[in-house]
């Protein structure tokens, strides 16, 4: 199915506000086996101005696993409801919004970046956020590459989720 997320032509495109949360700190999480759970630090609220906004969502993750070939998801979410995911195909394959496939080199450096427009229909304080997996309880690290030594060649690394009403 695809879905048309356009404003009306003529009408709205205005940005309202921008908000934004980063993640500066290096944070290692070990997943349980396709259990998404929430990205510290990676959520942001937004209190949309009227119904008819359109929320614009990015977001901008650097992160490295352990060996393996196995796959990191994310899925983003509206409060505890899934948005901009694929459509559910057998019962059980996880439905996320981004996907990246390790191989089997150790360490590996990754990043995904996603947008999406979102329509809450609402002007109730909104959060936005992010949650991600792995297809065998593997170890992510976010904000780090390779290794976590104090050396030129080891950069920290930041991420990011923003948010902006568009006015429709």
């Amino acid at each position: 199915i695809i879905q048309s997320a356009d404003l009306a032509t003529g009408v709205g495109g205005k940005i309202l506000q921008v908000k934004q949360s980063t993640q500066t700190s290096r944070v290692s999480h070990t997943v349980t086996d396709n259990v998404f759970s929430d990205i510290s630090g990676l959520s942001v609220n937004i209190t949309p101005t009227a119904t008819s906004s359109k929320i614009l969502v990015s977001y901008h993750l650097q992160f490295c696993t352990t060996v393996g070939n196995y796959n990191v998801m994310t899925r983003l979410m509206r409060g505890s409801t899934a948005i901009g995911i694929g459509d559910q195909v057998g019962s059980s394959r996880p439905k996320a919004s981004n996907v990246v496939w390790t191989n089997s080199e150790n360490y590996q450096g990754l990043q995904m970046d996603n947008m999406f427009l979102d329509s809450p229909n609402t002007t109730s304080a909104t959060t936005y956020k992010l949650q991600w997996t792995d297809s065998y309880g593997q170890t992510i690290y976010l904000n780090r590459i390779i290794t976590d030594s104090d050396a030129r060649y080891y950069p920290v690394t930041m991420c990011h989720i923003t948010v902006q009403e568009i006015a429709a």
